[in-house]
Formats: structure tokens, sequence, C-alpha cells
């Protein structure tokens, strides 16, 4: 009886509550043009290397910061664990990453990488705001090559990555 229930309950939350459009976040929080015109010059102008991304007064995803072409990995790295003085904060990072296929190292390769940085002891409200966007994020962007969820800095390191991309790279 119970599971009929919930069975039902669920059934007619779905048939109530569509499907959002891409543009819109699962969470509510939407992407503002302004990071969607960065994502757009990391991917196809090649401008920057990478954009760093923060979910602003619980509303939308803002643009934080940008990385020019010459910029490294780590660069990417500390402006996306960059500590404010309200404390630790749960961001989104898109990377333009080049790298070395394992199969031919004198191949190099770039794809877009979608880093989602959320360390352990950030307060629990921007984790639960930061996971619920999460997926409307990737959504929102097309053109992702690899998605990284990362709380702490082995799982950011650059080997991770590396490896995440020549699995989900065939041509490599």
């Amino acid at each position: 009886m119970r599971l009929a229930l919930i069975c039902f309950s669920v059934c007619l939350l779905v048939s109530c509550y569509p499907v959002q459009p891409a543009a819109v976040l699962e969470s509510g929080v939407r992407v503002t043009d302004a990071a969607k015109v960065v994502i757009d010059k990391i991917k196809a102008g090649k401008e920057f290397r990478y954009g760093v991304f923060f979910v602003k007064n619980e509303t939308v995803i803002d643009l934080e910061s940008t990385g020019s072409r010459t910029s490294t990995y780590n660069d990417y790295l500390k402006n996306l664990k960059v500590v404010k003085p309200t404390g630790k904060e749960c961001r989104y990072g898109v990377l333009d990453f080049e790298f070395q296929c394992k199969s031919s190292p004198d191949k190099k390769r770039d794809k877009l990488v979608l880093m989602s940085w959320c360390p352990d002891d950030v307060k629990v409200r921007s984790k639960f705001i930061h996971a619920a966007s999460v997926e409307g994020m990737k959504k929102a962007l097309t053109g992702i090559s690899a998605f990284v969820q990362a709380s702490d800095d082995e799982q950011a390191s650059l080997v991770e990555v590396q490896d995440k991309l020549t699995r989900t790279v065939t041509a490599c």
C-alpha cells in the first residue's frame, strides 16, 4: 500500500511538473547571458583558456573570472579554489583542456571540460544549490567532452582530468 502511494505521488508530480527547458536549471538557477558569451569565447573563439563561474544570490550562475590562452592548469585551479572572505564556495569551471593522447604522444588534442568544484567543508545550503544546478548546467552547455566532479585536490588534479579525457575521447 505504501509503495503504491509513493508511485502514485511520483507519477502525479511528473505529470504536473513537466521538464523545464535547458536554459532554466533544475534548481531554478539559470546561466546568465554574460556567462554564456564567455563559454562561447572559450569554445569557438579560443579567446580564453578557462572561465570560473559561481551561483550568485542563489538565482543565477555568473562569471567570476577568466584565464588567458597562456594560462596553465595550475592557474585555473587557483582561481577555481579561491577562498572568499565569507568562506569557501562551490564553483563551476569550463576549461579548454589541452592534452596528449596516450596512444600517440606526439598527437595533441584540446577538449572542453566542465568541472564541478564543491569542497567538503562548504555550507550545506551552498552544496545543495550547487548540486541541484549541475545537471542543468551540463544541459545548458554544448560541446563538453568530460565532466569532472571534485571536492578535493586529488579529484581535481591534472592526472585525474587527463585520465578522464583519454578514456572518454575515442580518437586518442
